[in-house]
């Protein structure tokens, strides 16, 4: 229970309410010029409540759950790229992103369901610079690791969006006859993955990974300030306003 107190956000959330109270009943301050930081302090607690952003994510990732099961009609599986952590003064080599380490893993689970297929590994270069691959090769590298085997990966490694993950995937499917195919990627970005996907033509199955939301447990540290509530708020507000944007340019 102590532990719960111990988070530098909580307290510093905590401090910060309590002092906007102190002002409010001192009144030293016109109400005027409280009132703005007060509703934008009661903003900031909604989306730092870990129920609220439990919510939200469920309203992406419940209609996707957690799955490592893989139809028997499935030619292929496809796993899009999240990003990665390019090479600086101590890192000597990129490395995969912790989202992308977790969609690489869960396609790795899915391949070995049943008997070897192609795996399309989507991802072109997100850093400028030579010394920092494309998304797709770490990918690639990454998965051998996991006993795919090397003849079966393929690279998609010039798309940049998840949208054009979709367009170039078709190309490459096609050249191979692949009509139907599993779908990996986090539960939160599926939504708009799959329909991307279905709207290029390819017949997509989803396997969503890396679930936020699988299940609520009442606790006091539900609702009570957190960082990590912040974060997952910003990935459902990304994801649905991304869908709106893909939806108004016709790519879903």
């Amino acid at each position: 229970m102590s532990g719960l107190w111990l988070d530098p956000y909580r307290l510093l959330f905590l401090l910060l309410g309590a002092g906007i109270a102190i002002l409010w009943r001192r009144r030293r301050v016109p109400a005027g010029r409280l009132l703005p930081a007060t509703l934008a302090f009661a903003g900031l607690a909604v989306l730092s409540t870990p129920a609220l952003a439990y919510l939200s994510l469920g309203t992406l990732e419940w209609r996707y759950p957690p799955t490592e099961s893989r139809p028997d009609d499935a030619q292929a599986i496809v796993v899009l790229g999240a990003g990665m952590v390019p090479p600086d003064g101590t890192r000597l080599h990129a490395e995969l992103n912790a989202d992308s380490l977790f969609r690489c893993l869960h396609a790795a689970a899915v391949y070995h369901r049943g008997k070897p297929c192609p795996v399309v590994v989507c991802g072109g270069r997100i850093a400028p610079g030579p010394s920092t691959p494309p998304l797709a090769q770490l990918m690639r590298e990454f998965l051998r690791d996991q006993a795919v085997r090397g003849e079966d990966l393929l690279v998609e490694d010039q798309s940049r969006t998840t949208h054009e993950n979709a367009r170039a995937c078709r190309k490459l499917l096609q050249e191979r006859r692949i009509t139907k195919v599993v779908l990996v990627t986090e539960a939160t970005h599926m939504f708009r993955a799959l329909r991307c996907f279905r709207k290029q033509g390819i017949a997509a199955v989803p396997s969503a990974c890396h679930h936020r939301a699988t299940a609520f447990e009442w606790s006091l540290g539900d609702f009570l300030p957190s960082a990590g509530a912040v974060q997952n708020h910003e990935r459902t507000f990304h994801e649905w306003l991304g869908s709106a944007w893909y939806w108004m340019r016709g790519y879903l």
